[in-house]
């Protein structure tokens, strides 16, 4: 089984292990990870689907939670990628479809003989009539992944999804909920997430792309969830917000924060009397404000900030 080198590493598939090419560096992947990074070496630069990388990870007749399984599995690849000197950009999700490894792949096999091969045998002497070649062309290589790296420091970081350069990518976080605690079962903070998210891909925002909810599902819970979703998923931009339950009113408050900095683009308060939060509402009210102070005002701001 052939090792490879992509970007900055050397990965053996036999046993896990991840190594730095430059400086040695190295951790054994879990087998979990390794087969999903197996399996995206196999298609580098291309859109693999999360059904074909939940295959790869875990066969064909396992009964897991592929959705937050999948996405712990890539989490951990990056943190590997970033403990050994590398950047998590180098694998870019892309919403709704899957995962693509942005570096090209070089397998390490030489073609070398069997174990019996001695000196001077037919096989060896072939080896060696090759060898001034295979220098060249790992020489070559050498040359284009330096070439590449190089590139990559000065091209814009990749923004997740199908963003592009001018583009950036947008996720909602589930609001935080203060007040008394609802008796009906339901979790406005998420409800009202999601008919933000719906609201926003309505008003197709210009330059946006945004995140869905399934791809922040294992972030939920985290004390950094704004750094950890900008800095693992590429979010340029988050809309994060508050629901405070008043004896009388419902007030909602949200906000658009240019990752990672934080600075605030946008911020608007919606207040309603019903009982039960009119989610869908509310969502509306802050999707239109937003849209217009995007169109007007924030949205140059921030695509300033991506070479607008």
């Amino acid at each position: 089984m052939s090792r490879y080198r992509f970007d900055a590493f050397v990965f053996d598939p036999a046993d896990g292990r991840l190594e730095h090419a430059v400086t040695g560096e190295s951790t054994t992947l879990r087998p979990q990870v390794a087969a999903l990074l197996a399996r995206l070496l196999e298609s580098p630069r291309t859109v693999v689907d999360r059904e074909a990388l939940c295959r790869a990870v875990w066969g064909e007749k396992a009964v897991v939670d592929f959705e937050s399984g999948l996405a712990a599995v890539v989490r951990e690849l990056r943190q590997a990628f970033v403990e050994l000197g590398g950047t998590a950009e180098l694998l870019e999700t892309m919403p709704r479809r899957g995962y693509r490894l942005l570096a090209d792949v070089m397998p390490l096999d030489l073609g070398v003989g069997p174990p019996g091969d001695m000196p001077g045998s037919p096989n060896t002497r072939r080896l060696a009539t090759r060898w001034p070649g295979f220098v060249l062309f790992s020489l070559a290589g050498a040359v284009l992944l330096a070439g590449l790296a190089w590139w990559l420091q000065k091209a814009p970081d990749p923004a997740a999804g199908d963003a592009e350069p001018g583009q950036a990518a947008l996720a909602v976080l589930p609001f935080e909920r203060f007040g008394a605690p609802g008796t009906d079962g339901t979790r406005p903070e998420l409800l009202l997430a999601d008919s933000l998210l719906a609201e926003l891909w309505r008003a197709d925002l210009r330059d946006v792309v945004l995140i869905g909810r399934a791809t922040l599902r294992p972030y939920q819970g985290r004390e950094d969830v704004a750094t950890a979703v900008a800095r693992d998923l590429g979010a340029r931009l988050l809309v994060e917000g508050s629901i405070v339950r008043n004896e009388a009113d419902w007030q909602v408050t949200a906000r658009l924060l240019e990752m990672p900095g934080g600075r605030v683009l946008w911020l608007d308060t919606v207040e309603s009397s019903a009982d039960v939060l009119p989610a869908g509402d509310i969502a509306a009210r802050l999707a239109e404000s937003l849209a217009r102070a995007w169109a007007t005002q924030a949205g140059p701001q921030a695509l300033q900030g991506l070479g607008e």
